[in-house]
């Protein structure tokens, strides 16, 4: 079965997510995609660091980009966790997915696959379709938790039906090996499924499925 992304490719992929979010602080968040995506990377460092301070979790995640990719800053690993836990624990969907995908990975943390498919399950709940393609993953191959073929098919469904060939493709491999008792329970669960989206939480973009 297949993965959405290796965690050194993960912010390759992500990047920066625009979101109008008004603030009263020192910038706003349409000045830091100004400077950001005009190349001004110090500036925009600057501004996205005052938002970040003051506990914007867009803000956390992209200064966690920032640091990842050397822009506006040296790069720095330990930084760059630091504030991708801080926008994970602020509800933020892709920055859960990125706590989830260095646990996995090993990546400025302990390697831990219980830890990363516990945040990956914190993303999928908020319907991020690369957690619950990874998800799924971890559940068919019992890693991190105990195998599950049912609960693997339903996160498959779920990621699929959000566009992810990935996971269609996920989902078909893992029904050859499913009894059709098996597949009509999965997919009561996924029909059955609602979104788990925290009070403060990030809406995901489109941009944010990847296939």
């Amino acid at each position: 079965m297949i993965k959405v992304l290796r965690f050194s490719a993960l912010f390759l992929c992500l990047c920066l997510i625009c979101v109008s979010t008004a603030s009263a602080k020192k910038y706003t968040q349409q000045e830091c995609d100004k400077y950001y995506f005009s190349a001004q990377y110090d500036k925009a460092f600057q501004c996205i660091s005052s938002m970040a301070d003051e506990g914007d979790p867009q803000s956390q995640f992209n200064l966690a980009v920032l640091y990842h990719l050397g822009q506006g800053v040296e790069k720095n690993k330990e930084k760059t966790i630091y504030w991708l836990l801080r926008a994970a624990e602020n509800q933020h969907p892709n920055a859960q997915f990125g706590v989830g995908a260095a646990y996995e990975a090993g990546f400025g943390v302990e390697k831990d696959l219980g830890i990363a498919a516990q945040w990956y399950t914190k993303a999928a709940n908020q319907g991020h379709a690369a957690a619950q393609t990874n998800l799924g993953v971890m559940y068919g191959n019992g890693e991190g938790v105990q195998k599950n073929h049912i609960e693997a098919l339903k996160w498959f469904r779920l990621a699929a039906s959000s566009g992810s060939s990935k996971a269609k493709r996920n989902a078909e491999l893992l029904s050859e090996h499913m009894s059709k008792e098996e597949i009509i329970e999965a997919d009561a669960m996924a029909a059955s499924w609602e979104p788990i989206v925290p009070q403060n939480a990030i809406s995901l973009p489109n941009s944010s499925v990847h296939k």
